[in-house]
């Protein structure tokens, strides 16, 4: 049997002190090296990882864990938690994470946080933890099969911390292409196609550890050209909770221009295309 708890805490141990040993070395390179690199930036993703936790703490988790329960009393059967159940809830929570990925750059509700990742012109490792201090309570229903198809509560929700752990290390510009592996697993050059505002790398590369599915679904892109990093819009700001609020603002102008029901609904679930007229 395997101790889901205990795997749990371990995994929330290895990426805190992944992120902050690793970039306190990345910091060090930059400074010795006198690398291009925005502090007040980095200081931002820093007070936003800590929101972030501290959000998750209270709350998030919670909620998380509570609405992965209630559908899991409709599962179709109930898995067994053990090692071969586990490699195959990551690999479904790796697969269900790309169409989450997908969504949450197509429909303004779900941007509205994961926009947050996105808003920096800087990239490094601490962008990693540059996470909307909300986005923990919604995601969770993006893994909603995995409850129906009987993967127990906590075993589903440490899947998907093993997807996000896995991407910590592929926010990085220290690292280049590293051929054929780019084939099967997402890597540092093509996570950075996906943080790039140029027109060819928009929308490209929403896989978590694995790329395949990228390739799979046509959204796959190499890295070609130097990536533009941020937003096509950019925000400018480093003040955390500017960052974590702008595009709910968005939204908020948009529903007080709205003119009917369907107004309503596009403004807060629409495409990113629509705006009210």
């Amino acid at each position: 049997m395997l101790d889901i708890n205990g795997l749990g805490n371990w995994i929330d141990s290895i990426g805190a002190v992944f992120i902050v040993v690793f970039a306190i070395i990345e910091v060090g390179i930059d400074l010795l090296c006198h690398n291009q690199r925005s502090y007040q930036d980095t200081a931002a993703n820093v007070a936003i990882a800590i929101g972030y936790q501290l959000a998750n703490t209270a709350i998030g988790y919670a909620i998380a864990l509570a609405g992965i329960s209630f559908f899991s009393q409709f599962s179709f059967t109930q898995l067994p938690v053990n090692g071969w159940t586990m490699i195959l809830a990551v690999a479904i929570a790796d697969f269900l994470y790309y169409g989450e990925h997908r969504v949450e750059h197509r429909i303004r509700f779900f941007w509205a946080y994961h926009n947050v990742h996105h808003s920096s012109m800087d990239y490094n490792l601490t962008i990693a933890s540059r996470l909307s201090w909300v986005e923990a309570c919604f995601l969770w229903i993006f893994y909603l099969p995995m409850a129906l198809l009987g993967f127990n509560p906590l075993q589903i929700l440490i899947a998907v911390q093993i997807t996000a752990l896995y991407q910590i290390w592929i926010h990085t510009q220290k690292i280049g292409r590293l051929g054929i592996l780019e084939k099967i697993i997402n890597t540092p050059a093509l996570h950075r196609v996906h943080h790039g505002s140029n027109s060819i790398y928009i929308d490209k590369n929403f896989g978590g550890i694995f790329i395949i599915w990228d390739r799979l679904f046509g959204t796959y892109q190499p890295e070609t050209e130097p990536v533009v990093y941020g937003l096509t819009e950019n925000i400018n700001t480093h003040n955390p909770i500017e960052i974590n609020a702008i595009e709910y603002r968005r939204i908020g102008k948009y529903l007080s221009k709205s003119k009917s029901l369907k107004d309503v609904w596009y403004s807060v679930f629409g495409s990113l295309d629509w705006q009210p007229k």
